[in-house]
């Protein structure tokens, strides 16, 4: 398997060339999550909603690299 690189399409990405995940045969790391929301291009105020919002960017890449995120 080749090494895949998964992007949330934020601009910062492009700026400071660094990916939201990247998959290298069994491991998936992740990296730079915040509580921005892409769909909303907002931040909440609210430390629990930012905390849900990292979780929900955190989920989006693992199931981009075809993976699920359990509890």
């Amino acid at each position: 398997m080749s090494r895949q690189f998964i992007s949330s399409g934020s601009i910062f990405e492009q700026e400071i060339a660094y990916k939201r995940a990247v998959v290298d045969e069994s491991w998936v790391f992740v990296s730079g999550t915040t509580g921005f929301d892409y769909s909303s291009m907002t931040i909440s105020d609210d430390v629990v909603k930012q905390t849900e919002q990292c979780f929900k960017n955190i989920n989006a890449a693992l199931t981009e690299a075809g993976l699920v995120m359990q509890n």
